[in-house]
This record gives structure tokens, C-alpha cells and sequence, in this order.
């Protein structure tokens, strides 16, 4: 399946691009996006803090409602969803 990604803020220049559109198996999650998409030390250490939980104030949506509201990090995907990944302190 494949999920659009979008990038806000300071994380445009971590992972380098606005947009991204990821392909994933059947079933995944958005850990296993999250996993997909830090295939770097430094991605890793602005997603994720040192005990490998998303860092509190990064906020991430799918199809613009807060992953919250859903299961958290365990939140299944389907295909053609929008997952939007915004840092701390994002005005606007």
C-alpha cells in the first residue's frame, strides 16, 4: 500500500524533502512508517528520544486528526492515507 508523507517546519530539512510518498505492507502501522522513514541517526535522534519513544511534542495526523485520536504509534495505515509529521513549535 502507499501512504503520503508530509514534512513540516525543521523536518523538511530532515528528511530532506516536503512530500514523500511510502510504500508498505499490508497491516502496517505507523511505527513500521516511522521505521521505514528514519533510516538515519540524525532522523532517528529528532523523531525519537533515547529510550526509542516519538518525542513528546512532535505531533503526528493522519488525514489531519491527531494519531491520539486513533491507536497512538500502533495506528493501522491504509492505502492513500495522508500522514502529516510536525515538530515542536510549529506556528503555522
Amino acid at each position: 500500500m502507499k501512504v503520503k508523507v508530509k514534512f513540516f517546519a525543521s523536518l523538511t530539512e530532515v528528511f530532506g524533502d516536503r512530500e514523500r510518498e511510502v510504500e508498505l505492507g499490508e497491516g502496517a502501522r505507523i511505527k513500521d512508517l516511522l521505521d521505514a522513514l528514519c533510516d538515519s541517526s540524525r532522523c532517528r535522534q529528532n523523531v525519537f528520544d533515547d529510550s526509542g519513544k516519538i518525542k513528546m511534542r512532535i505531533q503526528i495526523m493522519k488525514n489531519r486528526m491527531p494519531i491520539q485520536s486513533f491507536d497512538g504509534i500502533s495506528t493501522r495505515l491504509e492505502e492513500g492515507d495522508v500522514i502529516s509529521i510536525i515538530p515542536p513549535m510549529f506556528a503555522g
